[in-house]
């Protein structure tokens, strides 16, 4: 089954987040899934998983 990935737009739009906010939580803080590359280096953008796992994630720490 092939990967959806979540590009950087759509994940902008979903998270309510702008591009450098999102750097920042990924490089910097380590607060949401990074996004993936291919081999070569290209940006592929966030696996879909990825990015349901850290909402949950976000769910239940925010019901603490």
């Amino acid at each position: 089954m092939a990967t959806r990935y979540i590009g950087l737009k759509e994940m902008c739009q979903l998270t309510g987040k702008s591009h450098p906010t999102l750097w920042r939580m990924w490089a910097k803080k380590k607060d949401s899934p990074a996004p993936q590359k291919s081999r070569s280096g290209t940006f592929l953008g966030w696996p879909e998983k990825d990015y349901e796992e850290w909402v949950e994630a976000q769910k239940v720490n925010n019901t603490r």
